[in-house]
């Protein structure tokens, strides 16, 4: 794997990533098509996974002005694990309730998520 290479699914990777300012987001195959939703989604499983499903949607109805149903939000936490940004595990107190975490990948999308805002809002003088 080579230095420029993002982390897979188990969050190994040929090297630190480099700063955005010097991201190609073709090179890194960052998933430009994750809404805001799904941004929301990656931040939230990053500030407190492994997380419940019912944990995040009580902090996403605190940032959004209406409900947040489970046909909203459970498709939307499949899709990230389907494209290994994210995974999913049963919860050893009650098999009905998932856990959900970010893989190496997920978290490396979510920090250069990060370092991308930071570089676009906040101006060097």
């Amino acid at each position: 794997m080579a230095d420029s290479d993002p982390p897979d699914e188990t969050g190994s990777a040929g090297g630190n990533p480099p700063s955005a300012s010097s991201v190609d987001f073709s090179t890194y195959n960052l998933p430009t098509d994750l809404t805001a939703f799904q941004i929301n989604l990656l931040c939230l499983i990053y500030r407190f996974g492994p997380v419940a499903g019912v944990t995040l949607q009580n902090a996403l109805e605190e940032l959004y002005p209406e409900d947040i149903n489970h046909g909203r939000l459970y498709p939307s936490l499949d899709r990230m694990v389907d494209s290994g940004l994210a995974s999913k595990q049963t919860k050893e107190s009650d098999k009905r309730r998932k856990e959900y975490d970010l893989t190496g990948r997920g978290e490396w999308v979510a920090e250069e998520y990060l370092r991308f805002v930071r570089k676009t809002i906040v101006h060097d003088s």
